[in-house]
């Protein structure tokens, strides 16, 4: 205890630390808010909304992959003075559809990303509790290293459902990082040129390595890091530990509604010369036309990309993993069966209606057969990995979501779209729409303290107590503790079915929905 104290407040007070005054937030002047890192020095805040907690928004982790960066195997970055972590950086170039309508452009715009986007975008940032808080700890505190979703082709930190700064108020007791990673074209662009071809997932990697680095001036376990993602970001987490079965670096992770079968096949590399013809590259060679694409602005290749896309033409383009043999695979299984994967224990789970988030928006919905096979694009590859997992041995706790709550859900067929447990996980649930209901408060603060549990001891595996009601738990007991995942064995957590808190079930039903 005394051995952390002293290297804590060495990293941390040795330097004068005052908050600076950002417009739109009220700053209190508070300890811990310059903190020394690898990238420089990182100015940070604490507001009137969670003033418990210190904020790191826009944290440079590799230098800005533009020039003859851009498509490039990210660097890490080089201080350069003092950098003022006050607003959250912008997003990574996004893909847009305009002809798309769906449940998110419709009614659920808070899981969107909001404010701008720019080549200049490998930040991540970071919410810690005060540096006192976290002083009375016995031992630094457990990190969730986030990778938001968003299909590959869009996504970033900025959107509301999905800022933890409240959860951190209200625990004191973890840290959460969230980082950009490059998309779409910047980020997969396959191209027969470049020695990497999936950038985006080695910019993961180098936020990893960022945060094993430095998170433990901000008062963070450098040995109890989660690496957690949704969507995209959970087929990220789950493709990571056969990319490193070495040097994981993480403890532990957690994947929202994704798995490793999330991935392009665009073997013949057409797809980058294609748009390298949209923009004035056409008809150079591999080496040349990699440089002129390079020299094309980026939101212009963007638009192009988003136009072609967007317009349904033929043949479709897509960016997004490819196969290279280095950090996605043809054949996760034999990958498995070779011990070619870290054996870091895994939360994976998807949503009971995960298909609403797929479909074109109408106000009476699909109908029940479309949200079926639509919820596939998700379960099926969810279900995949963790039989895989369960054939290698690997621990991993599976899960359901069904929560219906009409503060996020508020027509009757949106049900546990895909995206809607995040605002139970980061407890913004209650910032919109209509008040939580009591049962909804329940099953956001079970999600937490499991997910949490498991950040604390990934070995040890999720556990909570009951909320003052045994009912809450699935043995009737005041303790419950996740069993690991077995193919047949009714140890699958449902959460938030009709009014029971959590059942422990068979995922039977899935795997064989799945087989057909």
């Amino acid at each position: 205890m005394r051995s952390f104290n002293i290297a804590f407040l060495a990293a941390i007070l040795s330097l004068e630390a005052h908050a600076v005054p950002h417009s739109n937030r009220k700053v209190s002047v508070g300890t811990g808010l310059l903190v020394e890192t690898t990238s420089g020095n990182i100015q940070g805040f604490i507001n009137h909304t969670a003033p418990d907690v210190r904020q790191f928004l826009g944290v440079p982790f590799a230098e800005p992959p533009v020039g003859q960066l851009r498509f490039a195997k990210p660097q890490a970055k080089q201080p350069n003075g003092t950098v003022k972590a006050l607003t959250l950086p912008n997003s990574c170039m996004q893909q847009f559809d305009s002809s798309s309508s769906t449940i998110y452009t419709e009614y659920e715009t808070g899981f969107l990303v909001s404010g701008g986007n720019s080549e200049d975008c490998l930040y991540l940032s970071i919410w810690a509790p005060k540096v006192e808080n976290i002083q009375s700890q016995q031992r630094p505190l457990p990190v969730l290293l986030y990778i938001p979703g968003g299909g590959f082709t869009s996504g970033g930190q900025a959107s509301l459902y999905k800022i933890p700064d409240k959860w951190v108020q209200r625990t004191q007791s973890h840290i959460v990082v969230i980082m950009n990673y490059r998309v779409n074209l910047f980020g997969f662009p396959n191209a027969k040129g470049l020695e990497d071809q999936n950038v985006g997932l080695l910019d993961q990697r180098l936020a990893v390595e960022w945060v094993r680095d430095n998170i433990g001036n901000f008062g963070g376990d450098t040995k109890r890091i989660t690496l957690w993602g949704q969507s995209a970001g959970a087929g990220s987490v789950s493709v990571y530990p056969y990319g490193y079965p070495e040097d994981p670096i993480v403890a532990g992770l957690i994947a929202d509604s994704g798995g490793p079968g999330i991935v392009n096949y665009d073997l013949a590399q057409t797809n980058f010369t294609t748009l390298a013809g949209l923009v004035g590259c056409d008809g150079l060679g591999s080496e040349e036309e990699l440089s002129c694409v390079r020299k094309v602005p980026a939101q212009t290749l963007e638009n192009a990309l988003s136009y072609y896309s967007g317009n349904g033409t033929s043949p479709s383009m897509a960016f997004k993993p490819v196969v290279d043999n280095k950090v996605v695979f043809s054949n996760w299984t034999e990958r498995l069966t070779n011990g070619k994967v870290a054996k870091t224990p895994m939360i994976i789970g998807s949503n009971t209606n995960e298909g609403a988030g797929f479909v074109s928006f109408t106000p009476e919905g699909p109908g029940d057969e479309a949200l079926a096979a639509a919820t596939k694009i998700i379960s099926c590859p969810v279900a995949a990995e963790a039989q895989n997992r369960y054939i290698g041995d690997l621990p991993t706790y599976r899960y359901q979501y069904a929560g219906n709550f009409s503060n996020i859900s508020p027509l009757p067929w949106f049900g546990a779209y895909h995206s809607s447990e995040l605002p139970l996980l980061f407890g913004t649930h209650s910032e919109y729409r209509s008040q939580s209901t009591s049962f909804e408060w329940d099953v956001s603060y079970a999600m937490e303290a499991l997910w949490l549990s498991f950040a604390e001891d990934p070995t040890r595996g999720p556990a909570r107590l009951a909320l003052g009601n045994t009912a809450a738990n699935p043995n009737n007991a005041s303790y419950f503790a996740w069993p690991k995942f077995q193919q047949g064995a009714s140890d699958m957590l449902l959460i938030a079915e009709g009014e029971k808190l959590m059942q422990l079930v068979s995922s039977e039903s899935i795997d064989t929905s799945c087989s057909v």
